[in-house]
């Protein structure tokens, strides 16, 4: 049977800035003993699927460090402290591809990984975006901006070219509700 497990205790064990890792003591009542669980403490953040006057989407192609090669994706970015989710969906469209819109709905929330991550991503489509400003990368950004036709998107997230689940998720939200 699923029960709700108990927290016992937190502690801090690493605080690296744009993350901290804890680990959490849990109890479960149909088990004996105590388990201690790594949590990721990753800022919440938020995609933007910014779509042109002309029903194009604005694409990113950047350097990811991770995987170690560029992915195609959709502007994204964190939430800064006391900042709400739309406004900062709006300004990392604004920063990193000098695009700016009109009406802005929510897509989606989700939990990146609530196995070990304690963040949400909120997810935005911006509609009638227009390039209107100068791109303000972060000090390690590279950014090609490109802008596509949705069924290209479809095209590319059915070859693999977009492998980000995080970012496929809002992609297919759009495409699903608004496909011809």
């Amino acid at each position: 049977m699923v029960d709700r497990w108990r927290k016992q205790g937190s502690r801090p064990l690493h605080d690296y800035g744009f993350l901290r890792v804890r680990s959490d003591r849990y109890s479960h009542p149909s088990l004996k003993g105590e388990q201690d669980f790594l949590v990721i403490e990753a800022h919440d953040w938020v995609n933007v699927v910014a779509v042109t006057p002309e029903q194009e989407l604005v694409m990113i192609r950047q350097f990811r460090y991770g995987v170690g090669d560029i992915r195609w994706e959709i502007p994204a970015g964190v939430i800064e402290p006391g900042e709400a989710p739309r406004a900062a969906a709006l300004r990392e469209l604004r920063e990193e591809t000098g695009y700016s819109g009109g009406t802005v709905e929510e897509i989606c929330a989700y939990e990146p990984n609530p196995a070990y991550q304690s963040n949400l991503c909120t997810s935005f489509l911006v509609h009638d975006a227009r390039l209107t400003h100068d791109t303000e990368w972060d000090a390690n950004e590279v950014i090609e901006v490109v802008t596509m036709p949705p069924e290209q998107v479809l095209r590319m997230i059915e070859a693999g070219e977009i492998p980000h689940a995080l970012l496929q998720l809002p992609l297919l939200h759009y495409l699903f509700r608004h496909r011809s």
